[in-house]
């Protein structure tokens, strides 16, 4: 059997004034850490129903929330207020009701290049299986390679229906870069299938997409 023997460590003894500058490094060091890291993206505070641009400059601060022509549904282009522009970990796409004055949320949403999870862990790169898993339910998602494929259509009444603050919590997903073709075909197009249908299994999907939405 290996034993592991631990290295000898010796104690050093540390001045008041040396602690004192330690301890701040390592204070910078974790507020820096925190900064960095994205946070949960839930139906409240600053991604909250009530929210605004003017909400999101004031939480984010304003040389980290632009507003930009996007993409929206079905190719059209829209205004959205995008908290870190630059920073894809941490890009945000916010949607308005009222595209003019930028207030009434109507969409929020992160892609696949997001380090953001939701209020119940889930995030970019989770697999259907543990989505499934947190709904409590089989859900129901449309076939992939399309516009609007791989979105959640329909959670069947489970636990990720009932999102506090007013929303509407959805999913895109991804099929694994080496699914099967015959498995992918037959979970493709302008339908709906069930998170447990067999093909879609065999596809491998992950989360891609975290959408939030607000009914108008």
């Amino acid at each position: 059997m290996i034993r592991f023997h631990p290295p000898c460590i010796r104690t050093v003894a540390i001045g008041p004034v040396a602690f004192g500058a330690m301890a701040g490094v390592l204070a910078v060091a974790a507020t820096s850490a925190a900064a960095a890291a994205p946070d949960s993206l839930a139906c409240e505070g600053a991604f909250g129903k009530d929210t605004a641009h003017a909400k999101l400059v004031e939480a984010f601060g304003k040389s980290n929330v632009a507003v930009l022509e996007i993409d929206g549904e079905r190719g059209v282009k829209v205004k959205a207020s995008v908290v870190y522009p630059d920073e894809s970990r941490r890009r945000v796409y916010v949607l308005w009701h009222d595209e003019k004055l930028r207030r009434h949320p109507a969409t929020i949403r992160v892609d696949f290049r997001s380090g953001w999870h939701t209020v119940h862990g889930l995030h970019v790169g989770t697999e259907l299986a543990e989505v499934e898993k947190v709904n409590g339910k089989t859900f129901k998602l449309t076939g992939f390679d399309w516009e609007l494929g791989g979105r959640v259509s329909n959670w069947q009444g489970g636990a990720l229906a009932k999102i506090p603050g007013g929303c509407e919590l959805r999913f895109g997903f991804n099929p694994w870069a080496d699914a099967p073709e015959v498995a992918r075909d037959k979970v493709s197009g302008e339908k709906e299938f069930l998170s447990t249908d067999p093909n879609m299994r065999a596809t491998k999907p992950t989360v891609s997409e975290i959408i939030i939405s607000y009914p108008e």
